[in-house]
């Protein structure tokens, strides 16, 4: 992990309502600013203007050099770059439209939701400022009879190398962990709306409220699929099982690789019997749920081999959760659950 990395987080990343829910995983006092990346309520829409989203991306002709130093533009290619440093996001074509942080992430979703007043959860950069994002939540937090505490969150995000479309979509936050739950694991459809940056490209509010149902959006289909994960048991044996499925071992892997799928079968069920943010829910479904939820968000390629930055993970989770990566993951896992339990 670079100390370059650790700085980025701790400084391009906003956190809102630690009071509550505590401060973000990545967070190290040392690798603060001189004004502090976390806020104890949600996070004002000035600072999120003011110290990630102040400059613009442009658009900027590419050229080629001749031996003679005369310059020629290269025709139908174009360059998105940051309008302030100049770093170059992609190169491709001029056709590419920008869709800029301020407009796309802030100034609509204060549209979406009808509501001048945000309640900013977080708000951050991505892989240098080519992408970004922002989540607008409600500041209450719903617990579960089972005990697990949820946030309702709207997550907005876009970029400018092409990456990301301008997403919106409607998850849940395990407030325990930071891991999030997409609303269409226990729907058929997930909701999400999603723009491409091309020419046509614009929002539709009435379309985008339609998709998210955001007026009548309740938690109760959340809680309701958490609590039914707990009511299910899981016995020791279904658990190791499960473990087996999910991390196999094949008969001929080299020493090496059987040694380090070991170590992931040790560090999941440690994380089954002690750890505070799987431990309560041991014996159940969502139990299990959590365990290899928790690992992928928060431990998976962290060996000194791998060498993945606590930067890269972050991006690396954001990423699965706008690309629906970890709505596919979660959808496996619980397959491998259900097979498992169903079957014995």
């Amino acid at each position: 992990m670079s100390e370059e990395s650790l700085r980025w987080l701790n400084t391009h990343i906003l956190v809102g309502f630690t009071e509550k829910n505590g401060k973000p995983w990545w967070f190290r006092p040392k690798a603060q600013a001189d004004e502090p990346s976390i806020y104890p309520g949600p996070v004002p829409a000035d600072d999120v203007l003011r110290r990630l989203f102040s400059w613009d991306a442009e658009k900027w002709p590419v050229v080629v050099q001749q031996p003679n130093g005369e310059s020629i533009p290269l025709a139908g290619q174009a360059a998105i770059v940051h309008g302030e440093t100049g770093h170059v996001f992609r190169v491709g074509s001029p056709k590419y439209v920008i869709h800029q942080y301020r407009d796309w992430l802030l100034e609509n979703a204060s549209h979406i939701l009808g509501n001048s007043e945000l309640h900013i959860g977080s708000a951050g950069l991505l892989r240098r400022g080519a992408g970004a994002f922002v989540t607008i939540e409600r500041p209450e937090t719903v617990v579960s009879k089972s005990g697990m505490a949820l946030k309702s969150r709207l997550l907005a995000a876009t970029s400018h190398d092409s990456k990301i479309s301008s997403t919106y979509k409607m998850v849940n936050t395990i407030v325990v962990c930071d891991n999030t739950l997409d609303r269409a694991l226990y729907k058929e459809v997930g909701a999400k709306y999603r723009v491409r940056h091309t020419p046509n490209s614009f929002l539709r509010i009435p379309e985008v409220r339609e998709t998210l149902n955001l007026m009548v959006e309740s938690d109760k289909g959340v809680v309701e699929f958490v609590d039914s994960l707990a009511d299910v048991t899981v016995t020791e044996s279904q658990w190791q099982e499960i473990v087996s499925r999910l991390v196999d071992i094949p008969t001929d892997s080299l020493p090496r690789v059987k040694a380090r799928l070991d170590n992931k079968r040790l560090v999941m069920d440690e994380l089954w019997r002690t750890d505070p943010r799987c431990s309560p829910w041991r014996g159940s479904a969502l139990g299990a749920f959590q365990v290899f939820n928790t690992y992928r968000h928060h431990l998976a390629g962290s060996s000194a081999k791998e060498n993945t930055s606590l930067e890269e993970r972050f991006n690396r989770n954001m990423a699965s959760v706008i690309s629906d990566k970890a709505l596919t993951d979660d959808r496996g896992l619980l397959r491998v659950i259900d097979s498992v339990v169903g079957s014995s």
